[in-house]
């Protein structure tokens, strides 16, 4: 199983394999060093039941695409639509929103489905079933707000030593 974890400090994606990872990873942004649970699940990518950054159980599935490029695809389809409507050509307009909506569906059918921690964002994808249940945002907001307390506490109980040179 391929685990992305995002450094708690800074937000930089840290991919490691779950088969053969080492007790903790250090960022190479800010060098924090971060401690790992993986659990016998992720390891042998059967499962997904215990997150290792947060220790979470608590995860949902969506589509292996990176957001962002899913909404820049958007506007430049709107862009694009709008210019040809700014110019009183309605039904070339609408062709290309069907274009790029079909072209949409097209690739979203061909991807495979990627687990995500709640808490701390975590990805996982492996060969294993995803069974966790789709995006819930009444949970994701209470569980990202109870990561952040975590992280809060975590940053006063322990903090960020300087580096000497």
């Amino acid at each position: 199983m391929r685990v992305t974890l995002k450094c708690p400090d800074c937000g930089s994606a840290l991919p490691f394999e779950a088969v053969n990872a080492p007790e903790a990873v250090t960022c190479g942004a800010c060098e924090l060093i971060i401690p790992l649970t993986l659990s016998d699940g992720v390891r042998t990518d059967k499962t997904v039941d215990l997150c290792p950054l947060c220790s979470g159980s608590d995860f949902y599935v969506r589509r292996d695409f990176d957001p962002k490029r899913g909404l820049t695809v958007v506007i430049i389809a709107i862009v694009i639509s709008a210019g040809f409507y700014w110019f009183g050509l309605d039904l070339i307009a609408y062709a290309v929103l069907g274009v790029f909506a079909l072209i949409d569906l097209l690739v979203y059918r061909r991807l495979k489905d990627l687990t995500v921690c709640y808490r701390c964002h975590t990805l996982f994808r492996g060969s294993h079933t995803p069974d966790a249940p789709i995006f819930d945002l009444a949970t994701a907001d209470e569980l990202e707000l109870e990561w952040a307390k975590q992280l809060d506490k975590r940053e006063k109980r322990h903090p960020k030593a300087e580096v000497q040179n």
